[in-house]
């Protein structure tokens, strides 16, 4: 049984705009505007997880301010559509420190589905195609989906289910223009 307690209610609040900022990322085109919102998003993710006492969950999201501000600074002078030896030692860096966290805030199976969504997310961010980042998306989401679950936040699991449809919606629309464009994917 859920207890609405003010911590309760306010995790929930927090829930809601972070979804917010999530729903509208996977409608972006332009990465720097995935990265910001999602910076915004995960800031209110941490918060809510915090308050609900998820905090592997909660640690993932603080790794996600982090490493989407990192990206959204380095990214400014280079080249996109590569990547390089460089930026595969990042994302070395990346798994390693959400390892890291893991091992320090692990609270059960359960606990690894947000662990699993925050490495499956750093590789779609860190691999720069838009198209696959929507894509990742849907098992991200169902990952969050089921961890949400786990810690009883109502308006979590609705909305996660709603950024679920959201992003299967998005990545749809995409794919859709890409064949009306002959296949590019470059979205």
């Amino acid at each position: 049984m859920i207890s609405w307690t003010k911590e309760y209610i306010l995790s929930q609040i927090c829930a809601v705009v972070m979804y917010l900022f999530l729903c509208t990322s996977y409608f972006y085109k332009s990465r720097n505007k995935i990265l910001i919102s999602n910076i915004i998003a995960h800031v209110f993710q941490a918060i809510s997880l915090q308050l609900l006492g998820g905090m592997t969950g909660m640690a993932m999201a603080i790794f996600l301010i982090f490493r989407d501000s990192f990206f959204a600074i380095d990214e400014k002078n280079r080249n996109l559509e590569k990547i390089s030896k460089r930026d595969n030692v990042i994302l070395a860096i990346f798994i390693s420190i959400i390892l890291v966290l893991t091992v320090f805030t692990y609270d059960g199976l359960v606990s690894l589905l947000s662990v699993l969504a925050t490495i499956t997310s750093t590789f779609a961010i860190w691999q720069k195609k838009t198209r696959i980042y929507k894509m990742l998306g849907m098992p991200i989401s169902s990952a969050w989906l089921i961890y949400n679950i786990s810690l009883r936040s109502i308006f979590a699991i609705v909305l996660e289910a709603v950024l679920l449809i959201s992003t299967i919606v998005g990545f749809l629309k995409d794919e859709k223009a890409n064949k009306l464009s002959n296949g590019s994917d470059k979205v």
